[in-house]
């Protein structure tokens, strides 16, 4: 693919989609949701110094659509790029996950996964990473701001977050619309890490996530997680 063919790159579902824009020679990512009937960014990828060695998320330089995945949902993003001693490849899709809704401690009931998804287990977005890599490392991994705020101003439209529960292998957070009277969450975001280690920085409001592994010794490391947007139960 030449540089600059595709400047932006979606996989989209009803109420959410997964966004890459290029800037320069890199791709960054986010996460847009619908709420209140408008679509809102609600995770952003940190790609704070993409010509860093080692940079805060992958420095993807090339990526593609490619209808490789199920029938419901046939595109695929691959991406690879490289940057010092490293040479990323990802594989991002949407599927359908019966156990992403119900799993960890993070949640406090069962999600309603809407009509879209009624009776066939919630949507979740899974991005599987790997990484050929070179000693020394610096960071290895991916990035992520949580961008609502935990409140907005009066009358204000949009997202406020409410809350979170973390672990080493989930992240959930809770979230309701800032107009709206009911006091109890409306929506959450959870993440929950198949291949790696999460971790939660609550002064940022990032979340990274990190293979696990040596990185002192050539080789490749892989990390692999699943991110759902989920309507609470009331």
């Amino acid at each position: 693919m030449s540089p600059g063919a595709l400047t932006r790159i979606e996989l989209t579902t009803h109420d959410a989609t997964l966004r890459f824009d290029r800037q320069a020679d890199r791709y960054s990512h986010c996460l847009v949701v619908r709420s209140m009937e408008q679509m809102q960014v609600i995770l952003q990828g940190v790609l704070a110094d993409p010509n860093a060695p080692w940079p805060s998320d992958p420095p993807l330089q090339q990526l593609v659509l490619e209808p490789i995945g199920d029938r419901e949902f046939p595109d695929v993003a691959l991406g690879v790029g490289m940057s010092g001693h490293g040479h990323w490849s990802l594989a991002a899709q949407w599927l359908r996950n019966t156990g992403l809704a119900d799993s960890g401690p993070a949640n406090s009931g069962p999600a309603n996964s809407g009509p879209a998804n009624s009776g066939m287990g919630s949507l979740a977005l899974e991005f599987d990473y790997a990484c050929k890599l070179r000693p020394p490392v610096g960071f290895l991994g991916s990035t992520y701001r949580v961008i609502p705020q935990r409140s907005l101003s009066v009358g204000s439209p949009g997202l406020e977050w409410m809350g979170v529960d973390f672990g080493p292998q989930h992240w959930t957070g809770w979230f309701k619309e800032s107009t709206s009277a009911n006091s109890s969450p409306s929506n959450k975001l959870s993440i929950a890490v198949l291949v790696g280690e999460l971790q939660w920085n609550t002064d940022s409001q990032e979340i990274t996530v990190r293979p696990v592994g040596s990185l002192e010794n050539p080789g490749t490391l892989r990390w692999c997680y699943r991110v759902a947007w989920l309507a609470c139960d009331e």
